[in-house]
């Protein structure tokens, strides 16, 4: 049976299709906001795919974040290496991960409603960077805190 038919079946008829192509391969990395109550947004990146929760291998910044310190964040990662040229693969461009981390960070400045958002994975290649999924949870901002409020 059809796809459209058991849809249809089910109570939900099928309006149509998106279809997208099929990202090239590369590196999967992870990039993701929190916004923290004392802090902000805080951005994330690191190994990506299964190799977040195997690796557990992530590195933290507030935002915002400069291009020099979303560089400094991604060479720190313990998977660099896969960035880099690893046994033979060429390496991946890290200056669009780089962009995509400081796009995040100004996402995330601009819009304190993100409460959090992930993108896993973001598949670095050669030339550019895919973010092939995304997850964001939005809320009502709280106001900023005043400057020197404690607890």
């Amino acid at each position: 049976m059809a796809m459209a038919q058991r849809m249809e079946r089910a109570g939900s008829p099928v309006t149509g299709y998106v279809v997208q192509r099929m990202a090239p391969r590369g590196v999967e990395m992870i990039a993701g906001v929190v916004h923290d109550k004392q802090f902000g947004p805080v951005i994330a990146c690191g190994a990506g795919g299964v190799l977040v929760e195997l690796m557990g291998d992530v590195g933290v910044r507030l935002t915002p974040l400069a291009r020099e310190e979303a560089g400094e964040l991604i060479r720190g990662l313990k998977t660099f290496p896969l960035l880099s040229g690893f046994r033979g693969q060429p390496p991946s461009d890290v200056s669009a991960l780089e962009d995509a981390l400081v796009r995040l960070s100004a996402l995330a400045d601009d819009l304190p409603e993100i409460a959090e958002l992930d993108c896993n994975p973001i598949i670095v290649h050669e030339k550019g960077a895919t973010i092939v999924d995304a997850r964001i949870r939005v809320e009502a901002a709280e106001p900023p805190r005043p400057l020197g409020a404690r607890g």
